[in-house]
């Protein structure tokens, strides 16, 4: 992570942990297939005025994340923003996930903290750049992240084996 900042380097240290309903973590791995094969017409509509709107199947999806906690809460965002310790704080965290989603290294080895945070993010800039899940739909980020929460499926699950004894 030597390109990556000190708050992203430390978080990727962090323990995959999920504490909640594991059926809802693999409802979101259901979704695997949709991203692989995607084409625009799957998750999205436009408009003769010009406007746009997602499909249901796409909305399903972002309701998943929320429904499997996979979408950061606001006071750990805030928290964890703060460890950037500048006014600029979130445009370096972007910066960073940006360069983590677009880095196959980075992204092969991002844990479940960095992907709800990142999930966080995504979701919001839609609110302030229309169009931007859109972007993440093209740029296969939703797909990265997908496979990255396969990838960790085995740890999670072990994790909450070790917790049940």
């Amino acid at each position: 992570m030597d390109s990556l900042s000190r708050p992203i380097s430390k978080l990727f240290e962090e323990e995959n942990k999920y504490d909640y309903d594991i059926t809802l973590y693999c409802e979101i791995l259901s979704y695997l297939p949709f991203f692989e094969d995607i084409v625009e017409k799957d998750y999205i509509r436009y408009h003769d005025d010009h406007t746009f709107e997602y499909t249901a199947q796409f909305y399903s999806f972002i309701k998943a994340l929320f429904d499997s906690k996979l979408v950061e809460e606001v006071d750990v965002m805030t928290e964890f923003l703060e460890k950037y310790n500048s006014s600029s704080a979130y445009k370096m965290w972007i910066k960073d996930m940006n360069a983590v989603l677009s880095n196959d290294k980075y992204m092969s080895t991002s844990n479940l903290s960095f992907i709800r945070k990142a999930v966080f993010s995504m979701i919001k800039l839609e609110k302030v750049m229309p169009g931007s899940w859109g972007i993440d739909v093209e740029t296969c980020n939703w797909l990265k992240i997908l496979k990255q929460l396969q990838s960790i499926l085995p740890q999670i699950y072990q994790c909450r084996k070790e917790n049940m004894n």
